[in-house]
């Protein structure tokens, strides 16, 4: 049992120490760098977007961004009041609500801008229905080009530059392919004033739009990749950024959607589908890319083993309940008693009942023999006077030395016998 407790101990402490050892080395790395593309407003990763958010709200004069978090129906004004509408994201999802609140807000006379790779085939087939002049060109997603960097350009000869801006997918430190979406050239086969192209990627598709749609305009930009801290904190990023703006100005507020981001599948190179699309990653794998739930999961791991190595010992079995000792011998002598009894041998059974009482003095009181000698010192421990000791002495005399004795002799000896235990200490 000692060995066992021993091991047991001994695996607790390996495994505390262990834990030790590792939040240890764990605290003198340096905080993990987060690759995902969530285009947070606070994040400085490097696919957060707080540098845009401090570069906007000085483009617009506006001391802060008003963030939707919630539906968009209700929060954004269908007045002309020259506001704007952004938004930046991978994916973007809206149930008919929301998409019908957008466009009435861009039909009063405002503007939105829109930067996604994936955009609901709601707005996608309000924006860009079947051209007039371009036969064959329903509205059917976006067209890829997969490649780990793509070159941004302009359209109009005042923003064009000589040599495409050359943005790259960085994974993990590395490039990796990534799909660059566009619009076909197709859509664009006449020259509307509502419907112009103002960006290229990769000299073949479009990634820069405008459409108009009743008093305002819809501007729709396929690669919200430009617009990442980690492009812009270098000139060609922010120098993008400075072409793109010139296209938009507010007089009112400026909305930044949250609420409508979701996210494609982890891997930076799956293709949009334009529907609402989770992460395709389990929970464990969102629990282990945040540093303190890692730690809150291998904690819940190292208690459930240390519960299981405590519930593993062996548990005392239950105690049965014992039934109490019988004192087998006071039955003997009481049946051999009343055996001597119903013979009228009285002599024997007062023989069986001095010789008991013998033996109870001579284990309670130390005393050998009852005898004249010692019946002082058995009246002093017992408490019993010494006159009803010689009494009963007496009485002990005549049934040793006689070979009948009377019931009537055996019952006053019963009571002299009775009379002793009931009174002695």
């Amino acid at each position: 049992m000692l060995n066992k407790r021993r091991t047991i101990t001994i695996a607790v402490a390996l495994v505390i120490i262990g834990l030790l050892l590792t939040l240890l080395f764990r605290s003198d790395r340096k905080e993990p760098v987060d690759w995902r593309e969530t285009y947070e407003g606070q994040s400085r990763a490097p696919y957060g977007t707080s540098i845009l958010k401090t570069l906007l709200e000085g483009h617009f004069q506006t001391d802060t961004l008003l963030v939707l978090r919630d539906s968009l129906k209700g929060q954004l004004d269908t007045l002309p009041a020259d506001a704007v509408y952004l938004f930046f994201g991978q994916a973007m999802y809206q149930d008919s609500a929301d998409q019908q609140a957008l466009m009435d807000f861009i039909a009063a006379g405002n503007t939105a801008f829109m930067a996604t790779k994936s955009l609901p085939d709601y707005l996608g087939a309000s924006l860009f229905a079947t051209r007039a002049y371009c036969p064959g060109t329903d509205w059917d997603q976006y067209q890829l080009v997969v490649d780990s960097t793509a070159g941004l350009n302009f359209v109009h000869p005042n923003l064009a530059v000589d040599t495409n801006m050359q943005f790259t997918f960085i994974d993990r430190g590395y490039p990796a392919n990534y799909y660059w979406t566009g619009l076909p050239p197709a859509l664009f086969c006449a020259q509307e004033e509502a419907f112009l192209p103002l960006g290229t990627i990769s000299d073949t598709l479009y990634n820069f739009t405008r459409q108009a749609y009743g008093n305002g305009y819809v501007y729709l930009h396929t690669t919200p990749l430009a617009f990442a801290n980690y492009h812009l904190i270098e000139d060609y990023g922010v120098e993008y950024l400075r072409r793109v703006l010139t296209h938009l100005d507010a007089a009112g507020p400026v909305y930044w959607d949250r609420y409508s981001q979701v996210p494609e599948k982890s891997d930076g190179i799956q293709p949009p589908t334009g529907q609402r699309r989770l992460n395709a990653d389990g929970p464990l794998s969102f629990i282990l890319s945040e540093p303190a739930l890692t730690w809150a999961w291998y904690l819940l791991l190292s208690m459930g083993i240390l519960y299981l190595v405590f519930r593993a010992k062996r548990q005392q079995r239950v105690i049965p309940v014992l039934e109490p000792n019988r004192n087998t011998s006071l039955e003997f002598l009481n049946m051999i008693g009343r055996l001597y009894f119903l013979q009228n041998n009285h002599r024997q059974l007062a023989l069986q009942q001095i010789s008991m009482l013998k033996q109870h003095i001579r284990r309670r009181y130390d005393i050998k023999e009852l005898s004249e000698e010692t019946a002082p010192t058995l009246a002093q421990r017992s408490g019993v006077e010494e006159a009803h000791l010689k009494r009963l002495m007496t009485f002990d005399r005549n049934i040793q030395s006689s070979t009948f004795m009377s019931g009537k002799t055996l019952s006053d000896f019963h009571q002299l016998i009775e009379h002793f235990y009931q009174n002695s200490k």
